[in-house]
């Protein structure tokens, strides 16, 4: 259902399936004031337009995309339209480190889980960290939405503004009304989600990776990448014949992660559509006997992804219901799980394709230097992005 009016100002609709998902995973966190999934994203510019000029770009980010300002309780998710005499959410959520030598990977590590969608701007090092809960956005959700800021802020904005309601239009519908996913649970839908889990069910379960880390609670969030140049990208893929770890069933279980916005309609399936969830996971279960080597197994997982996700629409509610009880497990019980510490490996796409590097407009010219993206990992599994 999209946003109903309750009130004159206030707006509400249901939260969506995916949404309750996150927000249950991320409650698991909850007692080390961690998020598991929380998304952190980094832009470092060559030059930053003035103070003014950011502020001026997020109200008007605000504006176009109003959901970032949505609060919610445990099933609602609420937008009230603000006044000028209330619009303090720019402070709220856009906060200035002046005097922060350290970097944004580095101040990370002392940041709570943040309630709305918000930026840490550290002028020292010209990084703009964005944080959010997954339940809010998405990876690519993320990237739309840090490219409208940046075109925002090279074209200048409007610095008359006026929320007056109608921008509840632009807030997209959840993925379950956009694909016209009915709510009701039959016991078909039961059996179908229950065949799409045998992948996780079916079989011995998957030991963890041999060498783990002994704490049993979550420490500092850390940022670590590499970056791998087209030639030894090769290297790497031909010296790889098989998986350091062998599981003694003979298979790696993983799960898939499906980008499904160009499966809802106009304008949410483009950049209007930032702050919609629209993706979906599929387990899935690779045979090392049938898959001996890297492009065996690469070639497994293509044509898994291959697959038509359409059948998966109709079983959503009890599928999603059934993973985030799985995902949401207490940590202590989550770590000594079979295959606990494993591999997770998610693809964002080309990232230039929907992050243009350099901006140019009337109000500023803008080039970035550096960008990363992460999420708040508070188990043993490694989760990895291409």
């Amino acid at each position: 259902m999209s946003f109903q009016q309750i009130k004159p100002g206030h707006y509400e609709r249901p939260l969506d399936t995916l949404e309750l998902f996150y927000r249950g995973i991320a409650a698991s966190g909850k007692p080390f004031q961690k998020e598991p999934f929380l998304l952190s994203s980094v832009i470092q510019l060559k030059s930053v337009p003035p103070l003014p000029h950011l502020y001026q770009a997020w109200k008007a980010l605000r504006y176009r995309h109003p959901q970032i300002a949505a609060l919610a309780d445990d099933t609602r998710l609420i937008y009230k339209v603000p006044s000028p005499a209330t619009l303090d959410w720019m402070k709220q959520t856009f906060i200035i480190h002046a005097n922060e030598i350290r970097s944004a990977a580095d101040l990370e590590e002392d940041l709570l889980p943040p309630s709305l969608v918000m930026v840490h701007y550290l002028p020292p090092s010209r990084e703009l960290l964005f944080r959010s809960s997954h339940w809010r956005l998405d990876g690519i959700g993320m990237i739309l939405l840090q490219n409208d800021f940046l075109a925002l802020l090279a074209n200048g904005s409007d610095s008359n503004l006026q929320f007056d309601g109608p921008e509840v239009l632009r807030m997209p519908p959840g993925l379950d009304e956009a694909l016209g996913i009915p709510s009701e649970i039959t016991d078909e839908k039961k059996r179908g989600s229950e065949a799409e889990l045998s992948a996780f069910a079916n079989g011995p379960a998957p030991p963890s990776v041999g060498k783990v880390l002994q704490n049993k609670a979550p420490g500092a969030s850390r940022h670590v990448s590499t970056t791998l140049w087209k030639e030894l990208s090769q290297q790497v893929l031909s010296a790889t014949v098989r998986p350091h770890i062998i599981p003694p069933d003979g298979r790696v279980v993983c799960s898939n992660t499906y980008d499904l916005r160009g499966k809802v309609p106009a304008p949410w399936n483009g950049p209007q559509g930032a702050t919609g969830l629209y993706h979906s996971g599929r387990p899935c279960s690779v045979g090392l006997g049938r898959n001996p080597d890297y492009d065996a197994i690469a070639m497994t997982l293509t044509a898994h992804y291959q697959r038509s996700i359409q059948p998966l629409f109709a079983l959503r509610p009890f599928y999603v219901q059934n993973i985030g009880a799985m995902l949401a497990a207490p940590l202590e019980l989550a770590i000594e799980a079979p295959g606990a510490a494993h591999p997770e490996l998610s693809s964002l796409g080309v990232i230039d394709n929907r992050l243009e590097t350099i901006h140019t407009g009337p109000a500023a010219m803008l080039k970035i230097e550096d960008w990363w993206l992460g999420v708040q990992v508070i188990s043993q599994v490694l989760q990895g992005y291409v």
